[in-house]
């Protein structure tokens, strides 16, 4: 399996590494779920996370008050594909009465690492644990099962009893539920709820408002018991199914009209989609602008947007809808089947504006094609059916990961001329349903570029050795920081990082992003004193010349990868999981080069290990960042016993002249070497590695030998920059047979430089077209080594020898 995905990984580009073994620090979380304002026991179990220390919510209104080991297991227990669960720690969650219900992503601190993140669900509902077949259970509960996979005919019923007219709705989660990174949840279930005769009542398998989880709702005909089916839609034997499952007498619409507002104000709205009918409320808006959860009663919230512009509502009777000014967010439903709504706006050459639509990001059936046109045209300027990434503000995602905000367009406009314009929305299927709201949020395009951290590693999968931030006390740890640009921001000069919130004796070093580049590596350092400890920072750009810039930042966790395929289930965050961990048994250093790193050169790095009394493990190192043209040798070890290596870089002709800061990497050769579980990782000190032009560049005409004969190969030299004393020359891509007579010298102001060669009488004919030369110059006690020049050699036959007695 390890070989497999190795060669998809090579064929697809997918990894900047051969893949390797999946193994997490989490793998299970259990119980996955608990009630609000109750104290929960969680145990967790995973990979290196027998010295757990601590909790890290994302969220607020969930906290971790103890921590501790539990018995290691006799022997490791397998998951998938190489993971596996060696050790249990015990926590304790204690749960807000008003804590936000859903996910909560989480991650442990352990004695020297920042796990890989898992999730808790917190629901309105007591908990109720599957215990028998045909179960009761009260109404307003929440019901944790299992799903045996491995039986084709398992379905897990429960008895509830109701009132007539009364609502009874339920809710499972289980795709959306999944710790799983990688494989082994892939399941799908459904849900039927059924009288006490057995008759159905209704059932639903995907949602749009959950997509492979299934939500359904019906109005109770009559007092009595009712039972709620759970079962697998398709069969997967892939091992044990959980899910949640909300069984409660409260509405479930399952769309809100309009499904947004200005911030601060109190929304008239309509809820849609409950089997009681539609249901007029007043939501009142955060003073927050983006996306809002509204919940009243039912156990997953509606999405809805909150922006700084008023609402145009949809004229219904008319084909237009006039809209007074821009910027403005546009409001309707797609009800019928072939519905199209428009809506007029004007518009002036040179305006750029965003234009965004939110229907499935909002859960609703609707699969929008936005188009423009100027009004008295009869083609589009644009038209956009799914998205690209950073239009939907997902600018951490990969198209590996499957979300139902890809398929809503977004788009920048800038209007060739002025006048009136049409904006169109309809559904690209041609489907139409009372519950298809959508919202086209159009507003000024303005300068934005965002952070983001993500490891190019097969399918995503998080990988704690190049997207964590888990620096050593009294130590350093560095990551790749990458930017993205907003569409439409114009923004090309240079920028500065900044962090928020980093802990008190922590400090980050960013080098300036040049203009254009959009990756560059960030090193943290923590005072020797500074207590370990998590938090969650933020890192965000601002310009070096005072322009107003927008940023954010983000990171993406994808669930239920397979190789080549998409993940089902993704959680993105707004902050970045920070952690002061106890000292590294050992410190990594490598030397301040004095000398550039030429163009089609080389340059060796000294690397010197200090290691703590007691401790002498094998240390791996490496550079996990390098500028465009340059190449890091592959990962070097310093064995047990040895505190010294070197390290050699290299630059292409292409690589860009400058100086660049680079930062080495070292690690413990234990736990995962793939994505670093149960390693312990430190970084050296920022080094400044400077790319410059080459000493000489040489020229040769084509030459020729024979076979048993001397000859020529001659260089003209041009001298690119002056160096001291002697450079040592050597030949090189010489075919078999023939060798260099002599080892010539390279002075300053020489103008050619020339090899004597001497070819056998079985040396190779033919031509040979990849003679090159290194120079070796020394300076400040350092060897440059430099490759140069482009040469062709023909080795030609030996002469025929006429004999005496032939004269």
């Amino acid at each position: 399996m390890r070989l497999f995905i190795a060669l998809i990984c090579s064929a697809c580009l997918l990894t900047s590494a051969l893949a390797g073994p999946m193994v997490h620090h989490i793998e299970f979380v259990t119980p996955r779920a608990g009630q609000r304002g109750t104290t929960v026991e969680v145990t967790i179990e995973g990979a290196f996370i027998k010295e757990a220390r601590e909790v890290l919510f994302y969220r607020p209104g969930i906290r971790c008050t103890e921590v501790k080991a539990l018995p290691s297991l006799p022997g490791p227990r397998s998951t998938m594909h190489g993971g596996f669960v060696a050790d249990k720690v015990q926590c304790r969650f204690e749960i807000d009465a008003d804590c936000p219900l859903g996910l909560h992503p989480f991650k442990l601190r352990t004695a020297t690492e920042l796990t890989t993140l898992s999730t808790f669900a917190v629901t309105r509902f007591p908990i109720v644990k599957e215990a028998q077949e045909d179960q009761p259970v009260p109404m307003n509960s929440a019901v944790l099962g299992r799903m045996d996979t491995h039986q084709v005919g398992d379905v897990d019923v429960y008895r509830v009893t109701g009132r007539k007219g009364e609502h009874l709705s339920v809710e499972v989660d289980s795709v959306w539920l999944t710790e799983k990174f990688y494989a082994g949840s892939e399941f799908d279930l459904t849900v039927r709820i059924l009288d006490a005769s057995g008759k159905e009542l209704a059932r639903n398998d995907d949602s749009a408002l959950h997509l492979q989880d299934p939500v359904l709702s019906t109005i109770l005909p009559a007092d009595g018991e009712y039972r709620v089916e759970v079962k697998q839609r398709i069969f997967n034997s892939g091992g044990n199914c959980y899910y949640l499952a909300h069984i409660g007498s409260n509405h479930r619409p399952l769309a809100v009209y309009p499904a947004g507002g200005m911030k601060g104000e109190k929304l008239a709205a309509t809820l849609l989609g409950d089997p009681a009918g539609d249901e007029a409320v007043q939501v009142t808006l955060p003073v927050q602008t983006g996306d809002f959860a509204f919940n009243d009663s039912m156990a997953s919230p509606l999405m809805m947007r909150v922006s700084e512009f008023p609402n145009v509502l949809e004229a219904k009777e008319a084909d237009e809808t006039s809209v007074s000014a821009l910027p403005a967010a546009l409001n309707g439903r797609i009800e019928a089947a072939n519905d199209a709504d428009s809506f007029r706006v004007k518009a002036k050459a040179g305006d750029r504006w965003r234009v965004r639509v939110f229907a499935r990001s909002l859960g609703t059936p609707l699969d929008p094609r936005l188009s423009i046109r100027k009004a008295d045209a009869e083609t589009d300027d644009i038209t956009a059916d799914d998205s690209t990434l950073p239009d939907r503000d997902l600018w951490a995602m990969s198209r590996q990961i499957q979300r139902k905000e890809l398929m809503d367009p977004a788009v920048v406009w800038e209007p060739k001329a002025d006048g009136d314009y049409l904006i169109n929305i309809t559904d690209m299927r041609g489907l139409g349903d009372p519950t298809s709201v959508y919202r086209i949020e159009v507003e000024p395009v303005r300068d934005e570029i965002n952070t983001f951290i993500q490891a190019r590693v097969i399918d995503m999968v998080e990988c704690p050795r190049l997207t964590s931030i888990a620096v050593p006390q009294g130590g350093r740890w560095t990551v790749n920081v990458n930017l993205v640009d907003a569409p439409g921001s114009s923004y090309e000069g240079e920028l500065d990082l900044v962090a928020q919130g980093l802990p008190k004796g922590v400090r980050m070093i960013a080098p300036r992003v040049l203009a254009g580049k959009r990756q560059v590596p960030v090193q943290f350092i923590a005072d020797a004193g500074t207590k370990p400890q998590t938090t969650l920072i933020s890192i965000t750009c601002k310009t070096t010349d005072g322009t107003p810039l927008l940023s954010r930042s983000q990171q993406s966790f994808p669930f239920l990868g397979h190789s080549g395929g998409h993940a089902w289930h993704s959680f993105v965050v707004d902050h970045y999981a920070f952690a002061v961990t106890e000292p590294a048994p050992y410190q990594i250093d490598v030397e301040q080069p004095m000398i550039p790193l030429s163009q089609n050169g080389e340059l060796t790095l000294p690397v010197k290990i200090t290691r703590k009394p007691g401790f002498d493990e094998d240390i791996e190192h490496q550079f996990d960042w390098v500028p465009p043209g340059v190449e890091g040798e592959p990962t070097l070890t310093i064995p047990a016993g040895k505190n010294e290596g070197t390290l050699r870089l290299s630059a292409s002709a292409s690589a860009a002249p400058g100086t660049y800061r680079l930062a080495m990497t070292a690690s413990t050769t234990g736990g995962s070497y793939y994505l670093g579980a149960g390693r312990i990782r430190t970084s050296a000190a920022f080094i400044d590695v400077t790319v410059a032009p080459p000493y000489i560049a040489l020229k040769s005409n084509p030459s020729a030998v024979r076979r048993g004969e001397k000859a020529q190969v001659v260089w003209d030299i041009e001298h690119k920059k002056p160096f001291e004393g002697e450079a040592d020359a050597t030949l090189l891509g010489l075919p078999k047979g023939v060798s260099v007579v002599n080892t010539p010298k390279l002075k300053v102001g020489d103008k050619q430089l020339i090899f004597e060669i001497s070819a056998s009488t079985e040396s190779l004919l033919g031509q040979y077209k990849e003679l090159s030369c290194e120079i070796t110059v020394t300076e400040r006690g350092q060897e440059i080594r430099q490759r140069v020049g482009k040469a062709i050699l023909r080795v030609d036959p030996a002469l025929l020898q006429t004999s005496s007695s032939s004269r």
